[in-house]
């Protein structure tokens, strides 16, 4: 048998949820379109595509749940795909965790270890706020392009004519997002200066 078929046949999506909820036709059907994206994108972090199957069921499983919240889903590819493409990392950083060092290895390298952590948590803050200020479909498109998808597939899973259009509104929704982020910084840096006056003043 075809490795494409053979690794189609791995998936089957229940009908129901794991909290019960009837599973939506149409995440079904996305998850059926995206599977072949699906399965090289655990493969990409994992290595094969043993897991990819029961990867992008959780997705939808998760999908419907958020719909049965009454969650708006607008882009039902882009979603699973996101939702495996993070299950995928997870499983993959949790592989990682198992280190063979020493005592004298973890103090030596504490201190450069402790502040790049750091670095990494503001990074990430300053990712999270950014993305923030975009609309639903920005932070879609953001986040499918951090995951390393091209243009031509953003454009054909959020409705773009092509891959000039898709990037062209992405840029526009970046522009509008630095704007809304640098303002949000000059009214942290705003209240910060106004704290740091005050407890000049009350300072001992």
């Amino acid at each position: 048998m075809d490795e494409r078929k053979d690794a189609q046949t791995r998936l089957w999506i229940r009908n129901r949820d794991s909290l019960g909820n009837l599973v939506d036709q149409r995440l079904i059907d996305a998850a059926h379109r995206v599977w072949e994206r699906a399965r090289l994108t655990v493969m990409r972090y994992l290595a094969d595509d043993a897991e990819a199957s029961e990867i992008l069921e959780l997705a939808v499983d998760s999908a419907s749940r958020a719909l049965a919240r009454h969650q708006s889903i607008q882009f039902p590819e882009a979603y699973l795909i996101r939702s495996v493409a993070r299950e995928a990392i997870r499983r993959h950083r949790k592989s990682q965790r198992i280190a063979y060092v020493d005592g004298g290895d973890l103090d030596r390298l504490a201190g450069p270890v402790y502040l790049d952590l750091d670095r990494k948590l503001d990074d990430a803050k300053r990712i999270d706020v950014f993305r923030g200020c975009m609309d639903d479909q920005g932070r879609t498109m953001f986040d499918l392009r951090v995951l390393g998808f091209d243009w031509g597939y953003i454009a054909k899973l959020i409705g773009y004519a092509d891959a000039h259009s898709a990037e062209v509104q992405f840029r526009k929704k970046i522009d509008r997002a630095l704007e809304r982020f640098r303002a949000y910084h000059r009214s942290r840096s705003e209240i910060a200066a106004q704290r740091m006056n005050g407890n000049t003043v009350n300072d001992e």
